[in-house]
């Protein structure tokens, strides 16, 4: 600024401008050197303006644009800190949903061990209770097998009797002849 200051004045000092004082001068002229005594009213006018326009609109205009620079950062870090936040609730959300989805497989898991438990226990007791009647109806065969092997030799033993008695043409005693009979079937086993 006080270069400025300098030029202008050493600038009015040499200029040797065209004085009124007898001498036409021509517009050209007028427009390219201009009159010494104006010059430095202008540059007088223009320092008095200027100190002016500091003092009372440099300061204003200043703190205006100082406090719109601060309006922005505090909107920019507002708007940093509101997607920070909506990451955080993002991330948050995500966990959430993993650890939702885990404790659905985990449920899932459980209700099919628990079915496949169900099932075993089922198909345990269904083999158990089939192997009772297997063993109860084997018994029965076996008790149905003596019974019809007791009478066979009963029938046996009357046929044998009969046949013994024709055969000899005599009557033994029933219970002699029974006695004989199971004894001698009882040795063919």
């Amino acid at each position: 600024m006080n270069r400025l200051i300098a030029l202008v004045l050493i600038g009015c000092a040499f200029s040797a401008g065209p004085s009124s004082g007898g001498k036409e001068v021509t517009w050209i002229e007028a427009w390219l050197i201009p009159d010494p005594g104006l010059f430095m009213w202008t540059l007088v006018t223009f320092f008095i303006v200027l100190i002016i326009l500091k003092v009372a609109a440099w300061k204003p205009l200043m703190d205006a644009l100082d406090a719109r620079e601060k309006r922005i950062n505090d909107a920019l870090s507002s708007a940093d800190k509101a997607r920070e936040e909506a990451e955080k609730v993002s991330n948050e959300y995500d966990e959430m949903i993993k650890k939702a989805q885990a404790e659905a497989q985990d449920i899932v898991a459980k209700s099919k061990e628990a079915g496949d438990n169900l099932r075993n226990e089922i198909e345990r007791k269904a083999q158990e209770k089939a192997d009772e009647l297997i063993e109860k109806s084997n018994k029965q065969i076996d008790s149905a097998k003596a019974k019809a092997i007791d009478e066979l030799k009963s029938i046996s033993i009357d046929l044998a009797i009969k046949a013994a008695s024709k055969v000899l043409d005599k009557n033994l005693d029933d219970n002699t002849n029974r006695d004989l009979a199971k004894s001698t079937i009882n040795e063919a086993n």
